[in-house]
Formats: C-alpha cells, sequence, structure tokens
C-alpha cells in the first residue's frame, strides 16, 4: 500500500515564550542555520474554506496570492471529510487507515478507548505515520507548527522546534505577528518552514451555512490576516524567497432539519457502538457514522436494516467500502459503515431527540467526491508558475509538495509526484 517516493499586543510574544517546546536534542548548529538566501517555506491553513469562496466572497489578499502564483481548480480532501481526518492526511500524505485518525473521535478496538480532545493529542498511540515536519526536523530543518493537528505529539520521541499547545481564543491577528518574532531572531534559530492554522470560516459555516453573510464576513476576516502574514514577509524582504501555501482542509453544505434519516427503525442501537452519538454532542445531526459490533451477526442485523432504507443513505460493509474511502485501520476501521448525501444528515430515534443541530446550517464529513467538499490550494513564490490554474489535487499530495520545496527526502507516503510537479511547473520532478 505504501511506496518509498523520492523528489527532490503582546499577548503573543508572552504567551509563545510560555508555550514554545524543543523536547528533542538539536543537530549541530551549522546544520540548522538559516542562511540569508535560504527557501522559506509558510504555510497558512484555514478550516472550512469551500473551493468556490474566492468568486463568492471578498478575498482581495487570497485573489492577489492565486495571481502571482497558481491556484489548484479544487483542493480534494479524503473521506470523510472531518477536521482531523484531513490536517493528519494533509500532514503526513496517508490515507486514513494509514495514519489511524478516521474522524474526530476515533474508536480503537484493541485499546478500547476513543480518542478525546484535548487528552489524546499528546499520546503517541493515536499518531501513525509521519508529519512533514517532522521529516525535516530529522534533516536539520528547523520548524515552527503553530496549532496543526498532531504537532503537540512526540513521534518517537521527535516534535517540531517549536510547537504550541492548540489555544482557541489566540487573536488571530497574533499569530502571524508570532511567526514575525521567529523570523527576526538570529539566523540559527530562524525556522525554515512556518505552518499556521485558523479555526474559521468553519464555524461561521456550521453556524450560518456556506451562503451566508456570517460566512462571507470570516473569510474576510482570515483574507485580512493573510494580508497581515505576507505584509509581514514583504517588510522583511523574504517574501521573493518564501513559498507561501495557503490551503484548507474541506468544504462546506448546506443542512435543514427537513433532510433527516433516522437509521435505527429496524434494528436495536444498542446491538452497536457508535462512537458519533456518544461523544460530546450525544445524539445530534451526523453526516455519517461508524458502527462497531460485538458479534458479526450483529454487524450484519445493523447493514441488512439499513442498506435499502433510504436513497440518500449509503451502507457498507467492513473490506467492501468504494476505493476512494479507506477507513479499513485494523483496530479502529468500522464493521459497518454509513454515510449521507451532502446536505442530509443522520440521527437515532432510540436516543433522546438531538438539539444542537437544529441551530446548525451547514455541515462536513461527507464523501470527498462531493464538490461541496472540495476545497483551496493556492501557491505562490519561486517553485511556482505564476497565473496559472492547475486540475484538481489531493489532500495526500501537500506532504511531498512541502518535502520537495524544502530539499528533504521524504519518508514513505501515498503523495502523487506527478501533482507535485504539476503544482510547480516541473520544479518537483514527478520521479
Amino acid at each position: 500500500m505504501l511506496h518509498r517516493l523520492r523528489p527532490l499586543a503582546l499577548f503573543a510574544a508572552l504567551w509563545l515564550a510560555a508555550c514554545a517546546t524543543t523536547e528533542t536534542a538539536a543537530p549541530a548548529a551549522d546544520a540548522r542555520a538559516g542562511a540569508d538566501d535560504e527557501t522559506l517555506v509558510v504555510l497558512f491553513a484555514v478550516d472550512g474554506l469551500r473551493w468556490d469562496s474566492l468568486e463568492l466572497y471578498d478575498a482581495p489578499n487570497m485573489r492577489a496570492l492565486a495571481a502571482r502564483g497558481m491556484q489548484a481548480e479544487r483542493l480534494i480532501p479524503v473521506t470523510p471529510t472531518s477536521t482531523f481526518v484531513q490536517f493528519t492526511s494533509l500532514a503526513t500524505g496517508l490515507w486514513p487507515e494509514d495514519h489511524g485518525i478516521l474522524n474526530n473521535n476515533t474508536w480503537d478496538r484493541e485499546l478500547n478507548e476513543r480518542f478525546t480532545n484535548p487528552q489524546s493529542m499528546r499520546d503517541p498511540r493515536w499518531w501513525h505515520g509521519e508529519p512533514f515536519w517532522i521529516t525535516a526536523e530529522r534533516q536539520g530543518v528547523r520548524t515552527a507548527i503553530q496549532f496543526w493537528l498532531a504537532s503537540e505529539n512526540a513521534f518517537d520521541g521527535d516534535r517540531a522546534t517549536r510547537w504550541f499547545p492548540y489555544h482557541h481564543v489566540m487573536p488571530y491577528e497574533d499569530r502571524p505577528a508570532a511567526a514575525m518574532t521567529w523570523l527576526d531572531g538570529p539566523a540559527e534559530l530562524r525556522p525554515r518552514l512556518i505552518a499556521l492554522y485558523f479555526d474559521q470560516p468553519d464555524g461561521a459555516g456550521h453556524r450560518f451555512g456556506p451562503d451566508s453573510e456570517g460566512y462571507g464576513a470570516e473569510i474576510e476576516r482570515v483574507d485580512a490576516i493573510l494580508g497581515q502574514m505576507i505584509d509581514g514577509l514583504a517588510e522583511r524582504g523574504l517574501l521573493e524567497r518564501t513559498e507561501f501555501i495557503f490551503l484548507s482542509d474541506h468544504g462546506m453544505a448546506e443542512i435543514s432539519t427537513e433532510r433527516v434519516i433516522t437509521i435505527d427503525d429496524h434494528f436495536d442501537i444498542d446491538s452497536v457502538f457508535i462512537p458519533e452519538v456518544h461523544g460530546r454532542w450525544g445524539n445530534s445531526y451526523q453526516p455519517y457514522m461508524n458502527l462497531y459490533a460485538e458479534t458479526p451477526e450483529a454487524a450484519e442485523a445493523a447493514y441488512q436494516a439499513m442498506v435499502d432504507l433510504h436513497p440518500n443513505l449509503h451502507v457498507w460493509r467492513r473490506g467492501e467500502m468504494p476505493d476512494h474511502i479507506r477507513i479499513d485501520h485494523p483496530t479502529r476501521g468500522p464493521d459497518v459503515f454509513i454515510m449521507a448525501d451532502a446536505g442530509w444528515m443522520l440521527t437515532s430515534g432510540q436516543l433522546p431527540e438531538p438539539d444542537r443541530a437544529l441551530t446548525m446550517r451547514g455541515t462536513h464529513g461527507y464523501d470527498a467526491l462531493d464538490p461541496s467538499m472540495h476545497t483551496v490550494l493556492i501557491g505562490a513564490g519561486p517553485s511556482f508558475p505564476q497565473g496559472q490554474t492547475t486540475g484538481p489535487v489531493h489532500h495526500l499530495d501537500l506532504y511531498l509538495l512541502v518535502t520537495c520545496l524544502l530539499g528533504v527526502t521524504p519518508a514513505e507516503t501515498e503523495s502523487d509526484p506527478d501533482a507535485a510537479a504539476r503544482l510547480t511547473g516541473g520544479r518537483c520532478p514527478a520521479e
């Protein structure tokens, strides 16, 4: 399944000083020293930006970045299109069945535990694969990773030089400002890879829907912060040698309480374990559910009860899912996986009636092949052709792109080298 590829305001300052952590022995200073002409790679990631948002809403900085670089027609996530799944695949270049994060509250039969945020963030039992910042650090490239999923975890003892416990309320303006302080330091301490994360416009998409003024307002907000980051690089004379990547994890679909499927009219919900209805939000409306059964008979009974239940409900047994749904992890893959069509939601009729979803107008988690789940990728810098649009690319392809731009040798990955070559006009060889 895997193959080896070869490519080439001072809140922030005080808080970062307290949280910045280096737990691994650093390579020799001369191996990490940042020369004045070295390439800097910056990833600016936002949550929940649908692929067509740049055309529908006011985003001048995103458009300007695309004009001086490259934009993929669409960035296609993996299924299911939940945030934890996406950022782990983005970071490692692996399918969910290989990196082990199958949803935001993954269940592991062997551990008899559910992934719980934030307790599991630093538990190495949950994380497989090698994120691009670990690949870079192991080859002498200093990195600073702010709030990306998995960056709080140590991979065989290795972490980013700078990593930070997730701090949801840290002001957006302070995040690029903090990155500028890292770049203003001594050359031997400067990172060559910076990755930042912003949780909007996802929250607004859930609350107001993706075709709303509220969603557009948050897109304008993150666009302004993107401009702040770009201006900071330009003021320091770094922009011309910065490989700047702007991306998101998934899109957003409109939902309605008029499009709800009750899954358990014909089987006993207690015969299976469904993490999605036993998590933080209880029996809220869900785009998909993972079913784990004590016996094969219970799994089959649930499958048979749902397989022809509703035209907008799709049901698969373990080992029988489509090729693009890769969640058959040996200890975490479900016995039965169910998913609604985009815009539809699932619920149990045997559990207390949901109420959280009544205030939601948008969500994600649907099949990655649905256009509403597609998102944005823009690249600008020395390695990206100017003013070009490429065809669609996949989340898995980001890992190989980043390692190529840094000039480091990748770990085992399922990234497509042809995609990295297309995105860079051939500067990253398709080998």
